[in-house]
């Protein structure tokens, strides 16, 4: 490694927004959306430590306390991990992602921060200890230190959770016409107010069906078979214990299986629903259908069709 020297210029890289759980995949599936996503620019400092300067686009709610943030708490523990704590970083977040949406807001601006100081630094990182180091920031956010979001906003596509002691991700097969209406309702559910009301035992045939559904996903997406997809998510556990939190989610639910869907379910925590389709045409239509169903419930907020996308990336040059 280099010595410390005079600060460098800013790398900035991207993250995207994320989609967990995708039915039974309770905190071992995630994907990746082609947008939107947090930004953070990242600079080599003359001093050890990571910092965060600055924040925009959160409308003044997070902290720019190191221990607290997740961009902050990413790097660092990054750094504690390769063992190279002598290295200081600044770090500038642009928040693209609103809080508390379950479209893994944390773990996007954990991850962007992770690609834009490993670029800043110069240092040769593997994908998965930058996912492990993230979800370390997951911990802090929320308190549990889950992947599903953070290794495909890494990773890109759409990715197992195969275990997490030692993490192990696996790529699935990404179908080249699968279409996600993404809407994000007009409320926010804290993760950890979604993780609290989990049913803390279930039964046996629950856990039957859960599984069988899960090797049904994991297949459909080999074959390309979008159908099959559709039938596959379907969430028994999680799904009804939250379903709550979310005013007017029953009812737009029904809507958009009603008006051809594949599949729709809560992403993450909440409170964003997607809805999945095979034609682009259609997912713009079942967005629509999402948007009046909230509007009723009176929670009216922002949707998009998206397809699935690659992860975290720099978007400016980095140091050589």
């Amino acid at each position: 490694m280099s010595s410390l020297g005079a600060p460098r210029p800013w790398v900035e890289a991207y993250a995207p927004a994320t989609v967990s759980n995708l039915g039974p995949g309770f905190d071992c599936l995630g994907l990746a959306v082609s947008s939107p996503g947090d930004r953070v620019r990242a600079r080599r400092s003359t001093s050890p430590g990571v910092r965060l300067l600055k924040i925009r686009g959160d409308q003044g709610r997070l902290s720019l306390d190191p221990a607290e943030n997740t961009a902050c708490v990413a790097v660092t523990t990054l750094l504690e991990r390769i063992g190279a704590t002598q290295l200081g970083v600044d770090l500038e977040l642009v928040k693209g992602l609103p809080l508390g949406s379950g479209l893994g807001s944390s773990g996007a601006s954990a991850c962007a921060a992770l690609v834009a100081s490993v670029a800043a630094l110069g240092l040769s990182v593997g994908n998965e200890t930058m996912i492990d180091a993230a979800r370390e920031a997951e911990r802090v956010a929320c308190g549990t230190p889950h992947p599903d979001n953070v290794a495909p906003a890494i990773l890109g596509g759409i990715v197992l959770i195969a275990a997490t002691d030692p993490l192990r991700v696996i790529s699935l097969p990404v179908p080249d016409s699968l279409y996600l209406a993404i809407y994000t309702p007009g409320c926010e559910v804290k993760t950890a107010d979604a993780r609290a009301v989990l049913p803390k035992r279930v039964g046996l045939d629950a856990v039957v069906r859960q599984s069988a559904r899960m090797g049904q996903l994991v297949h459909a997406l080999h074959v390309g078979d979008l159908a099959l997809l559709g039938e596959a998510i379907v969430d028994d556990l999680v799904e009804p214990a939250r379903a709550h939190l979310i005013p007017g989610f029953l009812d737009a639910k029904v809507n958009a299986l009603e008006a051809g869907a594949l599949a729709c379910t809560i992403s993450g925590a909440g409170p964003t629903v997607f809805a999945l389709s095979d034609d682009a045409g259609r997912a713009e239509a079942l967005q629509e259908i999402l948007d009046e169903s909230f509007t009723h419930a009176g929670v009216q907020g922002t949707g998009r069709v998206e397809q699935v996308g690659a992860g975290a990336r720099v978007i400016s040059p980095p140091m050589h």
